[in-house]
């Protein structure tokens, strides 16, 4: 094992605990720039607070309420639904990431490729470290980063074809203890928008560690981020750990 995931593995609760575990449930709200931009489906989608679950096993996220408090949304790789509460399917949409591909730039998105979006992003970030380990995921530690008066170690990850994430490259940033504080990539899905991702707040929850507060920005032409520039704001707290069945 690369000697920083190591690090970061351990940071935030050990294997052990994260073995024992098959889905994170967290209170989530989300606001800023990105929802605007993504017409009035994402602007639907972050009026309302939200329940996300995260199954730690496989890729698949559900929201509730998803866009309207009468329905969730229910996220894999290939396929994202809207259905109601009671089963009943709303709307659907196979291959997501290559809608998006084809959308024209600026155009509005609809409420399952919004799903798509949010589904595979909250995936990665509430089973990131332990994620590193997946087949085909590559780590190099690369030159740290200055960040006011503490220096955070960067690890640049690259991701395999079948893990869906912003772009097949990103870096990672860690502090002196191992806790993720940043994420630069760009957003492919987005027309290769540059960001940096801040990440604090972290929160002991049954001996895992999980951030709880995420700030998204894009980034200038220094990689620094724009602060004028808010892109998502998002919240997490009530988190709940679902153990698998022994």
């Amino acid at each position: 094992m690369q000697e920083l995931v190591k690090l970061a593995i351990e940071a935030h609760g050990g294997l052990e605990r994260w073995a024992q575990i098959r889905q994170i449930s967290a209170a989530f709200t989300a606001s800023g720039l990105g929802f605007k931009q993504r017409g009035p489906n994402g602007e639907a989608v972050a009026a309302l607070p939200m329940r996300v679950i995260v199954d730690a096993r496989e890729q698949k996220t559900i929201f509730e309420p998803f866009a309207a408090v009468d329905q969730r949304g229910v996220y894999r790789p290939r396929r994202t639904a809207i259905e109601s509460f009671d089963g009943k399917l709303v709307e659907a949409l196979d291959d997501p990431r290559e809608s998006l591909k084809q959308l024209a730039s600026g155009s509005a998105w609809s409420t399952p490729q919004v799903l798509y979006f949010l589904g595979y992003s909250l995936w990665m970030y509430l089973t990131l470290p332990y994620s590193f380990l997946h087949d085909g995921m590559q780590c190099e530690e690369i030159e740290p980063l200055a960040q006011g008066d503490e220096t955070w170690r960067a690890l640049q990850v690259t991701y395999p074809a079948s893990y869906p994430s912003h772009s097949t490259q990103q870096i990672h940033y860690f502090d002196d203890n191992g806790l993720m504080r940043r994420q630069d990539y760009t957003v492919d899905v987005r027309q290769n928008l540059g960001a940096a991702h801040y990440i604090d707040g972290h929160r002991n929850i049954d001996g895992l560690v999980f951030p709880t507060r995420r700030r998204i920005y894009a980034r200038g032409p220094d990689g620094g981020p724009r602060k004028d520039k808010l892109l998502i704001s998002a919240d997490f707290d009530d988190f709940e750990l679902i153990r698998a069945a022994s």
